[in-house]
């Protein structure tokens, strides 16, 4: 009786091992679950940004665990400088390191395109009949050998940041679009004040003195995308555009003294927002993320309201008005990841509802359907009425139908090289203008060359 018994629960133990040998052998290694309560399999994605997770990112990312059990992300920061690139691209060519990734320059979303490291999104699209025109407009998304590699979650808006106390000192209203000829007016008109006390009307410029990202930008309202590359194949440097700028910046450096001179700058490291807050400068070109700094009382104390106004044209004609924003933030799936079905149902929530808690750090959403009131109210914060002019912010941010999207990045790095020096020494004076221009041209002409 007891042998019998014995060999009953032999039986048993040996068809129950079976089982789970079955059972496990359908599971191995993608990114369906079971449906089956305790033992539902979850899969578990990387996702790498560069913003830090305190700023927004783990709040999101914590949003979809704690609705999505069987799907949970980790969100991995890198630094966006050339050596967090770097780390991010060398972990992409590592199997399983990475399932989606945010790329936040174009120039480098292509060379990622290119070397097979993004996973194109026509299928996953077409299969959930994602309208991307509905959803994030009609130029959002560059295709790229007629394929779709990433969805924009933001849009990056520059502006520029006007002193209302002092506009409204000088009698002029808050401008709603102009040109750069304007803008000298403006500046001249606000500047007031010599020495330690001097007030200047102008700086275009963040945290250190550049030249090419503020010179790309102004040249694209009037040239539009792809603005530094003619249809030849060289550069577009010989174009009048590239030369007002320098003319512009020149005049009011050592001219009208109304801008802080580029040498000066440079070699004190003025941060253009922080004087701007000091009440040192009564305009300044900055963007959207600059607006922590303004809600900062603590870090910041001011008691004067910020205005905005869009960035200034070349001229009365120009027909890109958006030339100093555009989309960014591009969201993509590793060519490599393991569990892309996954990857993309995530992606889908993120680049829509779900990129919410970043709103806060200045990040507008891509996606039209988000409800611009509350955009405006979770950026400008709880003291808005008393820190901003909440009707030319809203016209800035969300008055711009059409961005600038460039698709041609040839020698981009080294381009802009020579851009800063050329640039340089135009405006320490150490040639002309248009010297500056002609040496531009033909330097970038001869590296477009090799």
């Amino acid at each position: 009786m007891k042998r019998s018994r014995l060999g009953v629960m032999l039986v048993l133990a040996m068809a129950l091992l079976v089982s789970a040998c079955a059972g496990n052998s359908g599971n191995q290694g993608d990114e369906k679950p079971t449906n089956g309560g305790d033992n539902q399999e979850v899969i578990k994605l990387k996702f790498w940004g560069a913003v830090p997770e305190e700023n927004g990112p783990k709040q999101a990312v914590d949003n979809w665990n704690a609705a999505n059990p069987d799907i949970q992300v980790e969100y991995v920061r890198f630094v966006n400088d050339e050596a967090g690139n770097t780390k991010l691209e060398t972990a992409l060519l590592a199997n399983g390191e990475i399932d989606l990734f945010i790329n936040y320059r174009m120039d480098k979303l292509v060379k990622r395109v290119q070397a097979g490291m993004a996973e194109p999104l026509d299928d996953y699209i077409a299969a959930d009949g994602f309208d991307l025109n509905d959803q994030f407009g009609e130029n959002s998304i560059v295709k790229m050998e007629d394929k779709s590699y990433y969805i924009p979650a933001i849009i990056l808006n520059d502006f520029v940041s006007i002193n209302k106390s002092m506009l409204d000192a000088a009698g002029l209203p808050i401008p709603s679009e102009w040109t750069w000829d304007d803008y000298v007016s403006y500046a001249s008109k606000l500047t007031q004040g010599e020495g330690n006390d001097k007030v200047w009307g102008s700086y275009v410029n963040g945290a250190q003195p550049k030249i090419f990202e503020y010179m790309e930008k102004a040249v694209k309202t009037e040239l539009g995308p792809n603005a530094l590359y003619n249809a030849e194949g060289g550069s577009n440097f010989d174009h009048e555009a590239f030369k007002k700028y320098l003319d512009v910046m020149y005049q009011m450096e050592r001219e009208d003294k109304s801008q802080p001179p580029y040498a000066e700058a440079k070699m004190s490291k003025m941060e253009g927002s922080r004087m701007f807050l000091n009440s040192q400068v009564a305009m300044n070109w900055v963007g959207t993320a600059s607006l922590r700094d303004i809600k900062n009382l603590e870090s910041f104390p001011h008691d004067f309201v910020t205005a905005f106004a869009p960035p200034p044209k070349m001229t009365e004609a120009s027909t890109y008005l958006g030339g100093g924003t555009g989309y960014l933030d591009y969201v993509t799936i590793n060519s490599k990841s393991k569990s892309k079905d996954a990857a993309w149902k995530f992606m889908k929530w993120y680049v829509t509802e779900g990129n919410e808690p970043l709103i806060a750090g200045g990040r507008v959403p891509a996606w039209k359907h988000a409800d611009q009131d509350k955009v405006a109210e979770l950026i400008l914060g709880d003291n808005a009425e008393a820190l901003f002019d909440i009707d030319s912010f809203k016209a800035v941010v969300f008055g711009v139908s059409d961005y600038v999207v460039d698709t041609k990045f040839d020698k981009y790095p080294e381009i802009q090289v020579i851009v800063d020096e050329e640039g340089e020494r135009a405006l320490i004076g150490d040639q002309t203008t248009a010297d500056s221009a002609a040496n531009m041209k033909q330097r970038a002409d001869a590296l477009l060359e090799q």
